[in-house]
């Protein structure tokens, strides 16, 4: 005879269960389920970018970069312009770790200035980009009609050209005329800088990338605000008069923050490349400052005797463009959310 399986857990038609308390459902309790915590945006980009042991590597680099462009003046050696004619030629050794040039000033300490160059044409460049890129993509389609349309042709005109060699022929115009606006400037100020060569070779690189490199970025932004300006929250806005300038900087900008994010630490390393070809080529910072640039040229004259004086500075601007690299490929990844669901 077979038992009735709901039989054995009744205490009616199994007395047995009454003495066997044991038998019975746990009881239910109060307590409730820890509720995990909600996912972000920046949380989820956050963790995929430290899963990219490139982009970790790259991030690692980029650090230790900036912290010796930061500290570079007290941990070189040796002034960077400082020459000692006992010491010409010299191939590297403990007192000179990367050796020195053709008028004995120390390698190392003029990588390090280099390094310094790099960073903040890198940075301060890219940042100028950013402004003009973002105000000029998103109050573009804003306003429409004639400033869209002016915006849009100078995009264009910009992308139309090759951006470093548009940069270099730049430089080159701008460079004598703010050479010659100089005198004039420190004898009716009697500022010390205008005498300063090396200020203005700053002041054109500065302006020449500037003016070059930010069409990019606003042909991006401009893509991206073209498909927000529909939605509805900025419909809400232009329905309570909020101004151009107010849903620009407080709705757009925020929400292109991810794509210009990754434009822009990948074209960090592109803009270190640029300013150090323009000073390769003569038309950037030109000696005595420093510029991992006119560090190569300046090597390039005996590179077959005394190789170490461009692979030093070659290969560190080589391992500084490819950490930036590989930090925008890691960012591309983290915010993008199909590879990072994936």
């Amino acid at each position: 005879m077979k038992l009735d399986p709901a039989s054995t857990h009744d205490p009616v038609a199994n007395p047995a269960n009454l003495a066997n308390p044991a038998s019975e459902d746990p009881p239910i309790t109060n307590e409730l389920p820890v509720p995990t915590p909600p996912h972000s945006l920046w949380g989820d980009a956050r963790r995929t970018f430290f899963r990219n042991r490139m982009g970790v590597f790259g991030l690692v680099v980029a650090v230790l970069v900036l912290l010796i462009a930061i500290t570079a003046p007290w941990i070189a050696p040796y002034g960077y312009a400082e020459q000692d004619w006992n010491a010409i030629r010299q191939g590297p050794s403990a007192a000179h770790w990367m050796g020195t040039d053709a008028v004995g000033r120390d390698l190392f300490s003029r990588v390090l200035m280099g390094i310094r160059t790099a960073v903040l044409m890198g940075f301060v460049v890219s940042l100028a980009t950013v402004v003009i890129g973002v105000l000029a993509g998103s109050l573009g389609p804003l306003l429409g009609g004639r400033v869209d349309a002016l915006v849009v042709w100078i995009m264009d005109g910009l992308l139309n050209f090759p951006a470093f060699w548009l940069a270099a022929f730049v430089a080159v115009i701008t460079k004598p005329a703010v050479a010659t606006l100089a005198q004039p400037m420190y004898e009716a100020t009697g500022w010390a800088m205008f005498e300063n060569t090396l200020v203005f070779d700053y002041l054109v690189v500065f302006l020449c990338l500037s003016l070059v490199w930010w069409a990019p970025l606003g042909r991006l932004v401009r893509g991206q605000v073209l498909t927000l300006r529909e939605q509805e929250f900025i419909l809400a806005q232009r329905a309570i008069g909020a101004s151009p300038w107010w849903i620009t900087t407080r709705h757009l900008a925020p929400n292109v923050l991810g794509q210009v994010i990754v434009q822009v630490s990948t074209g960090i390393g592109t803009l270190m490349l640029a300013e150090s070809a323009l000073s390769f080529l003569g038309i950037g910072i030109q000696p005595p400052g420093a510029s991992l640039g006119n560090l190569i040229y300046t090597g390039m004259t005996s590179w077959r005797a005394e190789p170490h004086l461009v692979l030093m500075p070659g290969l560190t601007l080589s391992v500084i463009i490819l950490a930036f690299v590989f930090i925008g490929d890691a960012l591309s990844d983290a915010l993008n959310p199909r590879v990072r669901d994936r």
